[in-house]
């Protein structure tokens, strides 16, 4: 398949192929949110629940280099990895409850979904924003995509119940949805190279015919990293 070359950058020098094939959804992800969602000052702060993975592997150098403040919960395997990427603090979300010592945060980036939205608000400045991974889309996303007006009234429907809680809250909430851009992979691959970064993947390669096993192992959650499929296996 065909790919234009405005889509694509090198694999970074420290990385394996299978290693590579686990950057550009998280790394491309973690980009636009603080470049084209947010507009981030140094000195405010972000937290990201559940940014223990390979997600939070590129969000938290990428938050620093524009210096924020970065706060993470996870579990206490990924501690240390976390901090070393930069993280400011770190809560194990088995002993520590987030929402019972935060306040005053400026941004939160979701990777847990609705289950967690009251949690993520209470902790929130007012004119914060959050944004999520998993929650799904609503009306303001839709029109940022310039979609068709009925499909902007499915959004607005379906998103509804999370924008009138973020209202009640004054937070704004974006839903991110990554589009392919070779020239933000570029500075990624920088990234990745300079801070030596080494994507989490699970141990747990599965083929082609295996696509319906990886997504049932997606669906626990109980997962060592990204989740690859070998296409030539």
């Amino acid at each position: 398949m065909a790919t234009a070359a405005m889509a694509v950058a090198k694999v970074p020098r420290n990385l394996d192929m299978a290693q590579a094939a686990a950057v550009p959804l998280t790394g491309l992800t973690a980009y636009q949110i603080f470049h084209e969602i947010l507009t981030v000052s140094a000195g405010e702060t972000v937290f990201i629940p559940g940014g223990s993975g390979s997600f939070g592997q590129m969000a938290i150098p990428i938050a620093k280099l524009l210096g924020l403040n970065v706060i993470v919960s996870g579990n206490s395997s990924a501690e240390k990895r976390s901090l070393e990427a930069g993280a400011d603090r770190y809560f194990d979300y088995r002993t520590t409850n987030y929402w019972e010592v935060l306040s005053d945060v400026d941004y939160v980036i979701d990777t847990l979904g609705t289950s967690e939205l009251e949690h993520e608000l209470s902790i929130m400045k007012p004119t914060g924003a959050l944004v999520s991974l998993r929650m799904g889309p609503n009306q303001a996303f839709a029109e940022s995509q310039s979609l068709p007006f009925w499909k902007k009234a499915i959004f607005k429907l379906a998103g509804s119940a999370i924008d009138r809680k973020a209202k009640k809250a004054n937070v704004t909430y974006h839903f991110v949805f990554v589009h392919a851009d070779g020239a933000a992979l570029k500075q990624i691959t920088d990234l990745v190279e300079h801070n030596g970064i080494v994507p989490a993947i699970d141990p747990r390669i599965f083929t082609l015919d295996q696509v319906t096993d990886a997504l049932a192992l997606m669906s626990t959650g109980h997962l060592s990293g990204k989740v690859l499929i070998a296409m030539d296996a």
